[in-house]
């Protein structure tokens, strides 16, 4: 067993866990962890998911027998990886792709940052286009604590973990429907310390048919819900707080226009 697994939730999308397992490097000393959210349309390829994966570790798939949402996908492999006795656990999502070392980089960071729970990174994002844009996160602790009263300072599919806090701060909430990560990582920010590395380790899908543009209107809800409970009265806590019930009422085409005019200075 390895210090690291990595955890991938999938659902009727086996050609996109195939891919994430066939970029993970070959020198990575990391265990996976594949839990199927019940898939009925298209399962796993079990023998096409093994030949896919070529790093120096163990691949676990794990089944649960109908669907239940991704937040139970999640704690159904995440206890798992508690249980097994792992020291750190990270994050990918199917179609997503990592850099070769990866994991040994985030691992080495944290081994050398004991005070540090939850580590991140910049990612790439690509679509069907062939578009490329890169998102960077601010890098210190007090610069996270300043940007999750505005938005998540941390992509899900970039981070890792420790498990010692998981067992403080228990699993990924589960009333929080399309933002249990957001939900997830205030738990860290508000009681460790966390950071993002400047590189590029991850490399994820953007696409229309993702959960924070398909379930918008639940996810902004469940957004003002996490920032309601870490309000901390603050002016520009209360400006933030709004914004999630604009975004519920406002269409899609103009939220995306925005976005891309506001997110000018993190995307590049």
């Amino acid at each position: 067993m390895n210090r690291t697994a990595l955890l991938i939730p999938h659902y009727n999308n086996p050609v996109g866990v195939n891919t994430s397992l066939a970029s993970i490097g070959v020198d990575e000393a990391v265990d996976v962890y594949v839990v199927d959210d019940g898939s009925t349309r298209t399962p796993l390829d079990e023998a096409a998911a093994r030949a896919a994966f070529r790093a120096q570790g163990t691949l676990h798939l794990l089944y649960l027998p109908q669907n239940r949402g991704i937040e139970h996908a999640l704690n159904t492999g995440l206890q798992a990886i508690v249980d097994a006795g792992y020291d750190y656990c990270a994050r990918l999502d199917c179609d997503d792709r990592v850099a070769a070392d990866r994991f040994a980089r985030q691992q080495a960071y944290m081994d050398t940052h004991p005070q540090v729970a939850l580590l991140g990174s910049a990612v790439t994002f690509f679509d069907a286009s062939g578009d490329r844009f890169t998102l960077h996160q601010p890098q210190s602790h007090a610069e996270i604590v300043r940007q999750m009263h505005d938005d998540n300072a941390f992509t899900h599919p970039a981070v890792m973990f420790r498990v010692a806090a998981v067992q403080e701060i228990g699993l990924y909430p589960v009333d929080t429907p399309a933002a249990e990560d957001f939900a997830y990582f205030w738990h860290f920010v508000a009681r460790y310390q966390t950071a993002n590395l400047p590189d590029v380790l991850t490399w994820s899908e953007y696409n229309d048919s993702g959960i924070s543009l398909s379930r918008r209107r639940r996810q902004q809800w469940s957004r003002f819900k996490v920032l309601a409970r870490h309000f901390d009265w603050a002016p520009r806590s209360l400006l933030m707080l709004a914004k999630p019930l604009v975004w519920q009422v406002l269409p899609f085409g103009v939220v995306r226009a925005v976005r891309q005019v506001l997110g000018g200075g993190k995307w590049s």
